[in-house]
């Protein structure tokens, strides 16, 4: 492995990930309560369904809660349950949880969370995996292969208080399909797009017709559309798989493990957004070559909640380390949230080079 699962192993947090290249690795793996014997482990089974076994991108992320996220919720954020075990376990201040027996790994890796509130907890693991929304219609033969491999397995570990386990199962959804996408741009990247009023906009400054706005966009003559906080451009960007995360609320924001996802943001982008604007589109940027045609379409559309002028659009990136030779394989993931206040300027995210030297031809 080139560099440590994790790097603040003095921090303590609520949140801990890492990622590996190939799932099949943790086929075997256990997660372990300790109590500071070795005698006294308790090793639990992650994967009893063998649904790790075929090898795809994995993300581990194990989550503190004092109330759980749903399981409709967790699947919102990480793509269908594939299987799902819950245990019951018994924690003190001096208990450890850790996931030993990585095919490649001899030392376990210890879920940084505690110390913990002596207590009885409940451990919830769920598999997940994420599919691109390309794969939502008909694909070619040779598209399969090329699905499998952007496809993403989650273990989403969760420990919580053992007593709020029924009062959590009754309460409301607020992570919904509009708050997450998952799926692939091309190369010339995507735009956000307010399709309730821009279509007007572009109509008013360029006349009727099937306008070709990537020229007018190289010329600078869409400005005033960013200006007015009608659209946001991510312009240029390897053509890979990512994740379009728009949290629903501050709170519900929390449960993103976005700080351990890349640690720090890789790339941030400022944009104004019009404080009516409540809905964007997500729109593939070569489509606006035929502007007529593309708002004909129908294309995935985010919830975009709170109020403000300022979109922030922050992009992190988890690498899947190899721990058997593969390729290491990065997992972005973009974050869109809104604050208050306008931007002193508006600040694009262009030329985004998520992987060196692979081309990855989803689109």
């Amino acid at each position: 492995m080139n560099i440590p699962l994790h790097n603040n192993i003095n921090e303590h947090s609520s949140h801990f990930a890492f990622a590996l290249s190939d799932s099949s690795v943790l086929t075997e793996a256990k997660l372990i309560i300790s109590h500071g014997d070795q005698a006294d482990e308790v090793p639990l089974d992650i994967d009893p369904q063998s649904h790790l076994e075929d090898g795809r991108k994995v993300s581990v992320i194990a989550q503190l809660f004092q109330n759980p996220l749903q399981r409709e919720e967790a699947s919102v954020l990480y793509g269908p349950e594939l299987s799902y075990v819950q245990y019951a376990v018994s924690l003190t201040d001096t208990s450890s949880i850790s996931i030993a027996y990585i095919q490649g790994v001899d030392y376990p890796i210890t879920l940084d969370l505690g110390p913990y509130i002596p207590g009885d907890y409940e451990v919830r693991i769920a598999l997940h995996r994420k599919t691109p929304r390309i794969a939502e219609g008909p694909l070619e033969p040779e598209q399969l292969a090329m699905v499998k491999y952007a496809q993403v397995n989650t273990v989403h570990i969760m420990l919580f208080p053992a007593e709020v386990s029924q009062l959590a199962s009754s309460s409301a959804a607020v992570w919904t399909r509009n708050h997450h996408v998952f799926d692939s741009y091309g190369r010339r990247g995507f735009i956000l797009a307010d399709l309730e009023r821009l279509p007007g906009r572009v109509e008013e400054m360029f006349g009727p017709g099937n306008h070709n706005l990537l020229e007018h966009f190289t010329e600078g003559r869409l400005d005033p559309l960013l200006e007015e906080g009608l659209m946001a451009i991510v312009w240029g960007i390897t053509p890979w798989c990512y994740s379009l995360y728009c949290p629903p609320n501050e709170q519900a924001a929390q449960v993103l493990a976005w700080d351990k996802l890349g640690e720090e943001p890789a790339r941030q982008g400022i944009y104004y957004i019009d404080p009516e604007v409540q809905r964007l589109s997500i729109i593939p940027a070569n489509e606006l070559a035929f502007w007529a045609d593309c708002i004909r379409k129908e294309w995935p559309v985010m919830e975009l909640s709170g109020e403000g002028e300022t979109l922030h659009l922050d992009l992190y990136v988890q690498i899947a380390e190899s721990v058997n030779g593969l390729h290491e394989n990065p997992i972005p993931t973009f974050v869109l949230t809104r604050s208050e206040g306008k931007p002193d300027m508006i600040m694009l995210m262009a030329n985004v080079v998520i992987v060196e030297e692979i081309d990855f031809p989803m689109t």
